[in-house]
């Protein structure tokens, strides 16, 4: 059953012409991790702003369709209900500090606190966001001392302090270093396993390291959605982005005709270590 329903969202900014989104369809389950995938302009912070309820006030309506959980619009959701539902963490960590808060421990208690529970469950969340984050040693910290890394891990762990069901990640790693974006990556894994986490990017590290759900949007529509794999070798999506080296390789080796049939080109380096070994005991090599 979808947690989350997207049902034919078409969208524009005022003063503009163009669609940055053109009739979007799609759900998501709880517990589903979802990579959307898009080059640059390509409606992804819109869709993750959409997706978070972030967008619907105002004049920032859409021109059709609607973003629903638990079958309620974002706009019939009050801005509280929302943020207890869905957590938004952008590409800039340094804008997601509240400037409220001294210490790492404040920030992550900042959220839960303006929810106005009571101080020992905020207390609660604060540990719990702390370990998860590996951010226990940093909690007596100033946050805007931190590192760019550090401070995405901190975003996180605010966001995870208010028990979000769905947590929307846009670009997370755009602005970290390589170490800083590994680090990051190899954290993600530590996220609930029942927290439904949507991450919208243009580098595939870090999709393929987190989700098991691609969608390609490209120019406002929906072009690819399934595994990995299948969205990856879609000619509009190698058009853009290529395909990576791991795919490349075993592709360069299928067509020599040393692949076994109904063996998948691999997409990391590790699923290639075993598809090639795979392929090899295959063909008896």
């Amino acid at each position: 059953m979808a947690l989350i329903e997207v049902e034919d969202l078409s969208f524009r900014y005022p003063g503009t012409e163009q669609l940055v989104l053109d009739r979007i369809s799609v759900a998501f389950a709880e517990g589903e991790r979802v990579a959307v995938l898009a080059a640059n302009g390509g409606g992804k912070t819109t869709f993750a702003r959409w997706l978070a309820g972030l967008l619907p006030e105002g004049i920032l309506r859409a021109e059709r369709g609607h973003v629903r959980m638990h079958g309620r619009s974002w706009p019939d959701w009050t801005a509280a209900e929302r943020a207890a539902a869905v957590q938004y963490v952008g590409q800039v960590p340094s804008q997601q500090l509240s400037g409220a808060a001294f210490t790492v421990a404040e920030e992550i208690a900042f959220g839960p606190s303006n929810l106005a529970l009571p101080i020992p469950e905020v207390r609660a969340r604060v540990a719990e966001s702390l370990a998860i984050c590996n951010l226990e040693q940093l909690a007596k910290r100033d946050p805007f001392t931190l590192s760019g890394g550090e401070q995405q891990r901190l975003s996180i762990a605010a966001a995870l302090a208010m028990r979000p069901r769905i947590l929307v990640l846009d670009e997370p790693t755009s602005n970290l270093d390589p170490a800083s974006r590994d680090a990051f990556i190899e954290q993600l894994a530590a996220l609930p396993a029942a927290l439904t986490v949507v991450v919208c990017e243009v580098a595939l590290r870090p999709c393929l390291a987190l989700a098991q759900r691609f969608l390609f949007l490209h120019e406002g529509h929906i072009i690819a959605d399934g595994a990995p794999a299948d969205v990856l070798s879609h000619p509009a999506c190698v058009a853009i982005f290529g395909m990576t080296g791991v795919a490349r390789a075993a592709a360069d080796v299928r067509e020599r005709g040393c692949w076994p049939l109904g063996l998948e080109l691999p997409l990391t380096l590790e699923a290639g270590l075993r598809s090639f070994r795979t392929a090899e005991r295959a063909l008896g090599r």
